[in-house]
C-alpha cells in the first residue's frame, strides 16, 4: 500500500470555454468592438487548454483545437470587418442632390 488510489479528475474546461466564447464572438462579429476582444480571449483560453490537454489527449484536446479554430476564424472575420476598405463611400467634396450647383443661377419654377 505504497501508492494512493487514482481518482478520475474532471476534464479541463478551457477548450469548451474557448468554443463557447468563439461562438458568442461569431454572433457579435457585426460589432468588431465586441467581437475582437471576445475572440482573442477565447483564443487565449484555447491555447491554455491545448497545453493542459496535450499530455492526456482525448476529447479535451479536441475541444481545445475546435475552440482555437473557431476563435481564429472569428478573429479574422472581425479584423476584416474592422479594416474593410471605405472606398465605396462618397467623398465629402461630392455635392449632395439638394444643394445648388455653384455655377448655375437659381431659376424659379414657371408660374
Amino acid at each position: 500500500m505504497n501508492s494512493l488510489p487514482t481518482t478520475h479528475r474532471p476534464p479541463v474546461g478551457f477548450g469548451m470555454t474557448s468554443l463557447v466564447i468563439g461562438t458568442v464572438g461569431l454572433m457579435l462579429s457585426v460589432f468588431p468592438v465586441l467581437g475582437m476582444p471576445l475572440s482573442a480571449f477565447g483564443l487565449l483560453c484555447g491555447v491554455i487548454g491545448l497545453f493542459l490537454a496535450l499530455p492526456s489527449g482525448g476529447f479535451e484536446l479536441r475541444w481545445s483545437l475546435a475552440g482555437i479554430a473557431i476563435c481564429a476564424a472569428v478573429l479574422a472575420i472581425n479584423i476584416a470587418i474592422a479594416y474593410a476598405p471605405a472606398g465605396y463611400l462618397p467623398r465629402p467634396d461630392v455635392p449632395q442632390y439638394w444643394q445648388q450647383v455653384p455655377d448655375r443661377p437659381y431659376v424659379p419654377p414657371p408660374g
